[in-house]
């Protein structure tokens, strides 16, 4: 892997343990094994790096849709929209996109507007679904899929901070409730 490409690696899982403002240059060296200054060549500013790492995350969140629109409409395409939530679960990590959002304010204008993308991304992309689960008579809900689609990435992403704590259960338990919610019979 490039060096390039560790960086923007090792920077997702970053985020996702600590936050956008919860690692340093330092942090990356250290980890990577590497010089401060290797990484000032690919990424003058760290808002170099944010924008680049929403750039990964948005490439990823178009892949993700792809394979979406692969599955059934309603139950299925929505399992796995959450199912891509599942990694960050099982290593105790928040949402990169929930992570970002949280220091946003803090931001350069220009990482303000590559982070709102990648979230204007996710939401468009729960959207879908869930308008094309309504359509397919599978999934069950009277608010505009917008609304529900903030609602649910909320409850996932709020979820996955929760799982954090004990019993370490929230974020499967929502997902069980999100279903039983909008799947009845």
């Amino acid at each position: 892997m490039s060096t390039h490409d560790s960086l923007i690696a090792l920077t997702d899982t970053l985020i996702q343990e600590n936050g956008y403002q919860g690692f340093s240059y330092s942090d990356l060296a250290e980890r990577l094994g590497i010089r401060k200054a290797s990484i000032h060549y690919h990424f003058p500013t760290k808002t170099d790096l944010g924008i680049a790492y929403c750039e990964f995350k948005e490439a990823g969140f178009l892949v993700l849709e792809t394979a979406l629109l692969q599955m059934p409409a309603g139950r299925a395409r929505l399992q796995g929209y959450m199912d891509a939530f599942l990694q960050c679960r099982d290593n105790g990590q928040m949402c990169g996109v929930h992570a970002m959002l949280s220091d946003s304010n803090l931001f350069d204008p220009s990482l303000q507007e590559a982070v709102s993308r990648l979230a204007q991304t996710d939401l468009r992309i729960l959207t879908a679904v869930l308008t094309s689960g309504r359509e397919a008579g599978e999934l069950h809900f009277t608010a505009e899929p917008a609304d529900i689609a903030i609602i649910i990435g909320s409850a996932i992403k709020g979820a996955l901070m929760l799982n954090r704590i004990p019993p370490h259960d929230a974020c499967n338990r929502t997902m069980q409730a999100l279903l039983l919610m909008l799947c009845r019979a």
